[in-house]
């Protein structure tokens, strides 16, 4: 964590001069506002079998909005829906792809747990820093995709982030500025539980000017995925280094975009023994806000 840090301040330090400037935590929601929110990634993974590579591709986009339906100075109330989820997977000698907005996808072996996340919604209560307050309902039952479908949909895991509820007294998607006033060349760090696994994280402010808050970052995580393979469950450990960009709008301090990319290596842990896996993914999310009349 202290060499991430150092790479940050490092990187600020040579590009900029002294801003003093600073900035507050505090999101300004519009009620009334739904904010639309993209997550598209690309993934490709390498994995060694007999001494054969294995190579799997996934692109994918996740859909979301969140309504604000109540705003004070205390807190906000957000409503979650997933609008949309699409992928297209080639990998083992097969191609597939999904749309849930193609009736006929909806109806195949990925569409029955797709559709009952299209059909449910979750509220959340922020404080005004964008920390959970409390989610209704904390947590929600989903119908179980097939387990060989596991695999790809271990790989969709960074569309679906949003699906369930955060945690209650966790930061929330909106959370990224630190609690204090921060200016140009400030950094801060945090640490939480994500995907089976721990997620160490540390964050620096490279820009401010009338219209962004641009921050950089870099992450080092542990993800833990349980699928099946030719018929064996299996277990994927990964070690995941993350480094990319926020982009902040200055006035509501929500985010615009956010750029991830990730290196990842591990293995894969089944009755016919282990297999080393490499992973590289690009995910970029953008938010779009809309103040429906």
């Amino acid at each position: 964590m202290k060499k991430i840090i150092t790479s940050l301040s490092c990187l600020i330090a040579i590009s900029s001069v002294a801003f003093t400037q600073k900035v507050s935590s505090k999101l300004l929601f519009q009620q009334g506002q739904t904010l639309e929110v993209s997550l598209k990634t690309k993934s490709t993974i390498s994995q060694q079998a007999m001494g054969q590579a294995i190579d799997f591709t996934v692109d994918a986009t996740g859909d979301h909005s969140f309504k604000v339906t109540n705003s004070t100075e205390d807190n906000n109330t957000l409503n979650h829906r997933v609008q949309h989820i699409a992928f297209a997977f080639d990998g083992m000698g097969q191609k597939m792809t999904f749309d849930s907005k193609i009736e006929k996808d909806l109806s195949g072996p990925f569409g029955k747990p797709i559709k009952d996340m299209l059909g449910k919604t979750y509220d959340v209560i922020l404080d005004p820093a964008g920390n959970v307050m409390l989610a209704m309902p904390e947590k929600m039952a989903l119908a179980e995709s097939d387990s060989r479908m596991a695999i790809i949909t271990s790989m969709l895991k960074d569309v679906m982030d949003l699906v369930q509820p955060p945690q209650k007294g966790k930061a929330s998607f909106f959370k990224i500025l630190p609690e204090s006033e921060a200016g140009k060349g400030d950094a801060w760090t945090s640490s939480y539980e994500a995907n089976g696994g721990k997620v160490d994280a540390a964050y620096a402010i490279s820009d401010i000017n009338d219209s962004t808050i641009v921050v950089d970052f870099a992450e080092n995580s542990v993800t833990v995925t349980k699928a099946e393979m030719m018929g064996n469950e299996t277990t994927t450990t990964m070690n995941n280094k993350s480094t990319g960009k926020i982009i902040l709008d200055r006035i509501s301090g929500i985010m615009r975009e956010k750029t991830i990319n990730t290196e990842s290596n591990g293995n894969t842990e089944a009755s016919f023994g282990t297999l080393p896996v490499t992973s590289k993914t690009t995910t970029v999310i953008s938010v779009k806000p809309v103040l429906l009349n």
